[in-house]
This record gives structure tokens, C-alpha cells and sequence, in this order.
């Protein structure tokens, strides 16, 4: 068994590593992007666009609205791909009439016009858990779906110095005692999230708790207030 003395130090070193594999991560990402002279072919999309039709409706700028939230491009490298995508999407999240569905989130932060073409369901994810989503109300002349050509034409910049630092930063992860104690970190950041949400619902269970020293007609009256942390 390792002493105590050199398994802190292995756990301060892949500190460390983490931090400086964050930093590279967005120093690679600050490098940008190149501008290809010409494009690459590259794939298919499938794809929903907004018609100028919808410009003819009285609640065109609601429609606009919900069809920003929509995802709208699935790619693959056919035309097969791209529909099987298509296809896994319909599937997972019941796409309706064409149209992919929105979720809780991303209905909540529509205008109130935009809500009124939303409508809500129930759908089991494979945890055996109900989960909501939202159908979208899109009159048919006001989108269509289409086929088309995807083209590359941009390359991400590389610094072969950063590069190189971050291969050897990932060996050195998988080294005898390091890799271990990389594991160990995950397992400890996994339990201090379990013990974040274990200590998030006794609040509210204690919460709970705390209303029921009110009566009925306080609470439909909302004389109670109480903070949200």
C-alpha cells in the first residue's frame, strides 16, 4: 500500500493536469477559425425552413419565435444518414407533423403569443420516467423540409506546441498511480454532487414541514411569503 504521503501528492499533481488541460482547452479555442478559399462537400442536411408565407399570418412573429427554439439542421454524411437522424429524433422526442418538439425550458422562455401555439405531453424517457415536452403548432404553409448539400468552410487553427502538450498531458493521466487517482477524484466529485442534492431536498423537505404550522386560508390567501435560495 502506497503511503499517505505520495497518494496526496498524485491527487494534487492530476489537480494540476485538469487545471492546465482546461487552460489549453481554451487557448486551442481562442486560435479561431480559417476561411477555406473553396469549400469542402461535406454531408447532407435535413432541415426545416420558414417559408415567406408566414408573413401572410397575424401571428407571424410568434411563429418565428417558436421557430427559432426548434432544432432545425440534422446532419449525415448521405442522405440515409441524415434521415435516420431524422427518423431517431421522431422516435426519442415524438416529433409532430414534421416538427421537432421544444422542451420545458425553452417553452418557458417564449412570449406569451409564442406559448399559444405549444402544446404540452407526456413522453417515458428509458429511466421509466415521465418527462414534458411541447408540440409545436406551425400552420403547414408557413415551413417545408428539404434536402441540402452541406459544404466545410472553415478549418479550426492548430498550434502544433499546444497540441503536443495536451497528448502528453493525456499520457501522463494514464500513467500507473496517476490513472488511479484520477478515478478516485471522480468518484469524490460524484459523491459531493449526490451530497449537494441530498442537502437541496432536505431544505425542502424542511420547507414543507414548515407550512404546515399554517392554516388553509393563510395559504390560499398567500399571506405566506417565502425566499427561494
Amino acid at each position: 500500500m502506497k503511503p499517505p504521503h505520495i497518494k496526496c501528492k498524485r491527487a494534487k499533481e492530476i489537480r494540476r493536469i485538469r487545471k492546465r488541460i482546461g487552460q489549453l482547452w481554451a487557448e486551442k479555442n481562442a486560435l479561431g477559425f480559417i476561411e477555406l478559399k473553396k469549400p469542402i462537400r461535406h454531408g447532407w442536411f435535413k432541415e426545416i425552413i420558414i417559408t415567406h408565407g408566414v408573413e401572410h399570418y397575424k401571428n407571424g412573429a410568434a411563429i418565428r419565435e417558436v421557430y427559432d427554439k426548434v432544432e432545425k439542421l440534422f446532419w449525415g454524411r448521405t442522405k440515409e444518414e441524415a434521415e435516420k437522424k431524422w427518423c431517431h429524433q421522431t422516435s426519442k422526442y415524438l416529433i409532430n407533423k414534421e416538427i421537432p418538439t421544444i422542451s420545458r425550458k425553452q417553452y418557458n422562455r417564449l412570449s406569451d403569443k409564442a406559448k399559444l401555439l405549444c402544446v404540452p405531453f407526456h413522453y417515458m424517457v428509458e429511466s421509466k420516467k415521465l418527462r414534458l415536452r411541447y408540440y409545436v403548432k406551425i400552420p403547414r404553409g408557413a415551413y417545408r423540409i428539404r434536402f441540402t448539400r452541406a459544404f466545410i468552410t472553415h478549418s479550426k487553427r492548430i498550434d502544433p506546441k499546444l497540441e503536443s502538450e495536451s497528448a502528453l498531458l493525456g499520457q501522463q493521466m494514464k500513467k500507473h498511480g496517476y490513472y488511479e487517482a484520477n478515478e478516485k477524484l471522480d468518484k469524490w466529485n460524484d459523491w459531493w454532487k449526490v451530497e449537494e442534492v441530498k442537502k437541496r431536498n432536505r431544505k425542502i423537505k424542511k420547507d414543507v414541514q414548515n407550512l404546515r404550522k399554517y392554516s388553509i386560508h393563510q395559504l390560499l390567501k398567500d399571506e405566506i411569503s417565502w425566499e427561494k435560495n
